[in-house]
């Protein structure tokens, strides 16, 4: 094996008594850094992707809690809400009989202060009679054909409906107008009341 030549600075350091390092040969630098910088990119971009990562999760985790916070009563309030129904045929039976008095009164009050507390919790009632049926919100239960009302009007409601935070948690059970005749409630055309026949105004006239 050759020894390698020596540059004239190391011959003239050598007879000085000093040890000069010897010339890194070209190309030599470059090759060594090429994988540290190949390294060090990988490693910027896994902490890019781990950073996106966790960023998603704090944004999942956070609407996670919101939907806890808004509809973590959903079951209680709809166990309440059957006995809200029952208060409300109460006070409308009472109105239906004229039967207003003290008793009445105080079922009235007790309905609209639990109706008060529970709007707190988002809890909102949805309307319904007069409105165009919506099946996002309304269940309809029959259909009747009615006159002076367009077609998919909410005639009645059965069941009030609610919403929680905007969405729906009971939908509302309704009767809906259909096939409205040209003039008249169920059973009035041309005037004539429920069950009255030409055959029946013939009779009543012998």
């Amino acid at each position: 094996m050759t020894k390698k030549e020596k540059s004239p600075e190391q011959d003239a350091g050598e007879a000085a008594g000093e040890i000069l390092p010897e010339a890194a040969e070209p190309g030599e630098q470059e090759v060594c850094s090429e994988p540290e910088e190949d390294e060090l990119a990988r490693v910027k971009s896994r902490l890019a992707y781990l950073a996106a990562e966790f960023d998603n999760y704090r944004k999942r985790a956070a609407r996670e809690k919101e939907a806890i916070v808004s509809f973590g009563n959903e079951r209680i309030l709809l166990a309440i809400l059957p006995f809200l129904d029952n208060l409300e045929r109460a006070i409308t039976r009472s109105r239906s009989t004229g039967e207003e008095g003290a008793l009445s009164s105080g079922v009235r009050m007790t309905y609209d202060q639990i109706l008060a507390e529970l709007r707190k919790f988002g809890l909102e009632q949805i309307s319904a009679v007069g409105e165009p049926f919506d099946p996002n919100l309304h269940e309809a239960i029959a259909r009747v054909p009615w006159g002076g009302k367009p077609e998919g009007t909410v005639l009645d409601e059965s069941r009030k409906g609610y919403l929680l935070n905007g969405r729906l948690l009971r939908p509302s059970q309704v009767t809906v107008a259909h096939g409205a005749p040209e003039s008249g409630p169920p059973g009035r055309e041309g005037g004539d009341g429920p069950g009255c026949s030409a055959q029946g105004s013939a009779d009543g006239e012998t």
